[in-house]
């Protein structure tokens, strides 16, 4: 349960030399890690890599994967687990608040509900941080002195770094709008599920000007994509740098979407944020 966090009595937005949007930051990050959800999920991550990286580098089959497809699906496999990870604990930022009915005292503090809302947003997203960290040894084992492995780690760090924002600005959206963790938990997961889909759709589709634009327009498997060409195919930057759009877009939408719109309008009840009223057209116009 997150505890009231306290402003000055001047009214500010500081309290204890500190913004609001940073205290509840603090306190979200002591409950995800003291509590031991995010730490719980790296340990299964770093198994799953272990195992993984283990089956590539002995499997006599596997092993014969040239090093560089080796460091893209590793670089691949954490990202999708980072966005993952905080999608599931944006989903859960403020539903849970609710239903715990701990949101009111949040929502009481003078700095105003968009601190409120980056603070639980930016203490969401930073297990993706740990897990790349953690993800760096198993690239570099199986790159194998790959000349590629640097900007490989570049890549793949910027790129989950983007959808993770995007994907956890997803969750935490969802959770504004829903009055239970389960509704927004459902949510979240639903649009990490469409994501995942250009990717299992048939390779004859796939290879269609129909299957090439929605693999574009679709933020992850765009980002994937971008990682095959420029690093494993060795396409030129300039002509796989249209991948990078879809990314930038998405996060740019749901940083508006959130702090420009969303937050302002949070209330105690999801069904209490107020959209904009639409013009009416007719005789009493």
């Amino acid at each position: 349960m997150t505890a009231p966090v306290t402003a000055p009595e001047d009214g500010g937005i500081r309290g204890a030399s500190r913004p609001i949007w940073w205290l509840v930051f603090v306190q979200e990050l002591k409950e995800l890690w003291v509590g031991g959800r995010a730490l719980n999920l790296l340990i299964l991550f770093t198994a799953l890599m272990s195992a993984t990286s283990f089956l590539l580098a002995t499997n006599s089959e596997l092993s014969l994967t040239p090093p560089r497809l080796m460091m893209v699906v590793t670089l691949q496999s954490t990202m999708s687990f980072g966005l993952f990870l905080g999608l599931i604990v944006g989903a859960e930022s403020v539903s849970g608040e609710r239903e715990r009915a701990t949101l009111e005292a949040l929502l009481l503090t003078p700095a105003g509900r968009r601190a409120v809302v980056l603070g639980k947003y930016l203490a969401a997203l930073s297990p993706w941080p740990v897990a790349m960290a953690l993800a760096v040894p198993y690239v570099v084992l199986l790159a194998q002195g790959d000349v590629a492995l640097g900007i490989a780690l570049v890549w793949g760090a910027a790129l989950g770094t983007i959808l993770t924002i995007f994907f956890t600005g997803i969750g935490v959206l969802a959770s504004m709008w829903s009055g239970s963790t389960r509704t927004s938990l459902f949510v979240g997961l639903l649009v990490y599920l469409l994501a995942l889909l250009p990717a299992q759709l048939p390779g004859e589709f796939q290879a269609t000007t129909a299957g090439a634009v929605l693999q574009a327009l679709d933020p992850l498997e765009s980002a994937r994509q971008f990682l095959n060409q420029y690093l494993v195919d060795g396409v030129a930057l300039d002509d796989a740098r249209l991948l990078l759009v879809a990314p930038i877009l998405a996060l740019v939408a749901v940083l508006i979407a959130i702090l420009g719109f969303a937050a302002p309008r949070l209330g105690l009840d999801g069904a209490t944020i107020s959209l904009p009223r639409l013009p009416t057209f007719g005789r009493g116009a």
